[in-house]
C-alpha cells in the first residue's frame, strides 16, 4: 500500500478543456473545479489554495507548452498537492506524461487523479534512500508505475477514439453549423449539401423565426416562465403560434438552434 508523505504545503488544482470538449457534459471548468474542491475538503479538510486552468487548450499539446500548467510546474515545491480530475485532463500523451513523472517525484510532490484514482496518488515524494535489496526492490513504486504506463495507454488509445468521433462525427459538423440530425430545430432550415461522397444539411437561419427566437430569449434573460413568454411571444408575433412546451424544448437547446448574433 502506498503511504503518501503527511506534510502538505500547497494545494493546487488544475484544469484543462479543450475547445470541442465544451460541448461534452461532465469536463466543463467549473465541473472540474467542484470534483477538485470536493476531493481536497474531504481528504485535507482545506480548501484549493489556487486553480491553474487551461481554457480551450488540446491535451496533445505538451505539458510545458500550456500556460496554465507550465506556470503550475514553475511554482510547485517539496510537499506540494496537485489534484486533477484525470489522467486525460493532465495529458493526453503517455510519452509526455511518462517524462514528467521521474521531475515530479524528485521535486517532492503528491498528484493526485480524483476522479479515477481516489486517494491512491500517482506521484509522491520519494521516501529516504533504502539500503541494500530494499533500495533495488520498491514494490510499491514498481506497481505505481506500471499502473501509471497501462493506464496512460489506455487514455490515449480512449483519445484516439473520441478524437475519431469528434473529428469526423456529428459534434464537430454541428460545432460548424451544420444539423446532426431529425428535424432542423425551430428558426433553421436544413440546406442539403455535400462534401465528398458524404451529405451534409447544413442549418440556415428563417428571418421571421429568428426573430421570435430572440424575442424568446429576451424575454427568458429577463426572468419570465415559458408560459408567460408564450403569451407574450403570440401577442408581440403575428401567426407565432407558439406555445409554452416548444419555448421550453428551444431554451434547452445547448449549441444548436441558438439565435444568430444581432
Amino acid at each position: 500500500m502506498i503511504t503518501p508523505i503527511k506534510q502538505v504545503n500547497n494545494i493546487y488544482g488544475y484544469v484543462r478543456v479543450s475547445t470541442r470538449e465544451q460541448v461534452r457534459s461532465g469536463v466543463s471548468v467549473e465541473v472540474q473545479q467542484r470534483q477538485i474542491s470536493a476531493f481536497v475538503q474531504q481528504k485535507y479538510n482545506r480548501p484549493v489554495d489556487q486553480f491553474f486552468i487551461d481554457d480551450g487548450v488540446s491535451g496533445t499539446r505538451p505539458i510545458l507548452e500550456r500556460p496554465a500548467s507550465k506556470d503550475l510546474t514553475d511554482i510547485i515545491d517539496r510537499f506540494d498537492v496537485v489534484v486533477a480530475t484525470k489522467l486525460d485532463r493532465l495529458s493526453r500523451s503517455s510519452a509526455d506524461l511518462l517524462s514528467m513523472i521521474p521531475t515530479l517525484q524528485d521535486i517532492g510532490i503528491s498528484l493526485y487523479f480524483s476522479e479515477q484514482f481516489g486517494e491512491m496518488p500517482i506521484v509522491y515524494p520519494k521516501a529516504e534512500k533504502k539500503k541494500g535489496l530494499r533500495s533495488k526492490f520498491d514494490m510499491n513504486e514498481m506497481a505505481n508505475q506500471i499502473m501509471l504506463m497501462v493506464l496512460s495507454a489506455v487514455s490515449e488509445i480512449e483519445h484516439a477514439t473520441i478524437k475519431d468521433r469528434f473529428g469526423d462525427g456529428k459534434v464537430d459538423w454541428a460545432g460548424r453549423g451544420y444539423f446532426i440530425g431529425g428535424k432542423p430545430p425551430y428558426g433553421f432550415r436544413g440546406v442539403t449539401e455535400w462534401h465528398g461522397n458524404k451529405k451534409r444539411v447544413r442549418l440556415e437561419p428563417i428571418e421571421e423565426e429568428q426573430k421570435i427566437l430572440k424575442t424568446i430569449h429576451r424575454l427568458a434573460d429577463r426572468g419570465l416562465g415559458p408560459r408567460k413568454i408564450a403569451n407574450q411571444v403570440n401577442s408581440l408575433h403575428n401567426d407565432a403560434n407558439i406555445n409554452y412546451s416548444k419555448v421550453r424544448r428551444i431554451l434547452n437547446r445547448k449549441f444548436q438552434g441558438i439565435p444568430e448574433a444581432a
